[in-house]
């Protein structure tokens, strides 16, 4: 029973990862498909802009919450947690420079669609690298499931 609330910690961080690329790749799909006029809709933007809260939660979750119950239980973890870290403030800045682009008068859609690229392989590589260098910390942290919001986000 145990060992099963443990791995549990491993399968909700990659199915919070996996939200967020399936939520990115929404937007790159109707970049995309559509022209000009389309890609820029109201609607695109405030898909973007949901995206963008929702991977800044998740990152300012982890840094808050996740990542100092992983240092004191395990504090072999602390190059680890300083590269997730740096790697959040990266998203978060090119979250920021893509909502910067939505907010401007005339993004093109190629401009969002490179932006969106970016995220998307800084975040495929950020996430790859935290599953990775975090599976064995997740299948043993000592943490109750009801802390998984708090420390993982509301996402």
């Amino acid at each position: 029973m145990l060992r099963n609330r443990i791995f549990a910690w491993h399968l909700e961080l990659r199915t919070v990862h996996h939200r967020l690329e399936k939520a990115l790749e929404e937007a790159r799909k109707a970049i995309r498909e559509g022209d000009r006029a389309a890609a820029l809709k109201p609607e695109l933007r405030e898909f973007c802009y949901t995206f963008c809260s929702a991977l800044g939660s998740h990152h300012r979750s982890e840094d808050a919450e996740f990542f100092p119950v992983l240092l004191e239980q395990m504090p072999e973890l602390e190059p680890v947690i300083t590269r997730l870290t740096r790697e959040h403030e990266v998203l978060s800045r090119l979250l920021a420079e893509l909502q910067r682009a939505l907010d401007s008068s005339e993004p093109s859609p190629q401009e969002l669609f490179r932006q969106i690229n970016e995220i998307k392989g800084a975040m495929k590589a950020h996430f790859g690298f935290e599953e990775g260098s975090l599976k064995r910390a997740l299948r043993v942290l000592d943490a109750p499931e009801s802390d998984k919001r708090r420390m993982f986000g509301d996402v």
